[in-house]
């Protein structure tokens, strides 16, 4: 309860579980498609994914000016390698969500536009932050390694010094390396597996990539679902952010 109550109170969370509703719904719709008796909960399903979708755009709409705050106070990080990446990052969002904003606009009938011209911008900015965010995550990755290498005992040595319980390697020795780095640099993981899943959603509305809209839903339910992690334990949100 106490998780949910925590769940709710955040825009960030509300947006995090109705994005995983969405996806969740493009991926059964997907699914049930070729049935033809489903033809009713595929309707109904594509129903709740575009609502999903329309109320996530109103719900975020505003955010390219906190995005661009935010690119204000990371200019100040004292990593100059994280200063320059989120900088880009946080610059490549706000350009993302302010053509979010148009769109929905669009959806909403306030004006006519082009919506496939902005999806297509959309989708430019939302892959180059996605891009930024992978190699901070792969930056963050070489820390852990260097950290490792030059310290002979790994347990007080670890980078980010989160609690370690040593008990799924234990039974599967070949997992141990998997699960130590997960157990003990957790935000890195979850951040580093939203980004990958979220990366293939703009490449395959830009054309680069031709997956379903099953395997889109898939993707991006589960990196939906790393994004819940990171709202609800502190120790998995990567920071600074």
């Amino acid at each position: 309860m106490d998780q949910w109550v925590k769940l709710n109170a955040s825009t960030a969370g509300k947006d995090k579980l109705f994005r995983l509703v969405q996806y969740l719904s493009r991926f059964v719709w997907h699914n049930l498609e070729s049935r033809k008796n489903l033809r009713d909960a595929v309707a109904r399903l594509k129903i709740i994914e575009s609502s999903f979708s329309s109320f996530r755009k109103l719900l975020r709409f505003g955010k390219s000016l906190e995005a661009i705050h935010g690119a204000l106070r990371t200019l100040h990080l004292p990593d100059a390698c994280l200063r320059v990446i989120l900088t880009m990052s946080r610059i490549y969002q706000s350009l993302f969500l302010l053509m979010d904003h148009i769109i929905w606009i669009g959806r909403a009938g306030l004006f006519d536009i082009n919506k496939e011209k902005w999806a297509k911008y959309a989708n430019r900015f939302w892959l180059g932050s996605i891009i930024l965010n992978l190699i901070r995550d792969f930056y963050e990755i070489m820390l852990i390694i260097q950290k490792s290498a030059t310290c002979k005992n790994p347990l007080p040595c670890a980078y980010k010094k989160y609690p370690v319980v040593r008990t799924v390697y234990d039974c599967i020795p070949a997992t141990r390396p998997l699960v130590l780095f997960v157990e003990e640099h957790r935000d890195v993981f979850w951040d580093s597996l939203k980004n990958f899943c979220d990366i293939w959603i703009p490449l395959t509305g830009l054309g680069h990539t031709n997956f379903s809209p099953g395997m889109i839903g898939f993707l991006g339910s589960v990196s939906s679902f790393a994004g819940l992690i990171a709202v609800l334990d502190p120790l998995a949100k990567l920071a600074p952010m």
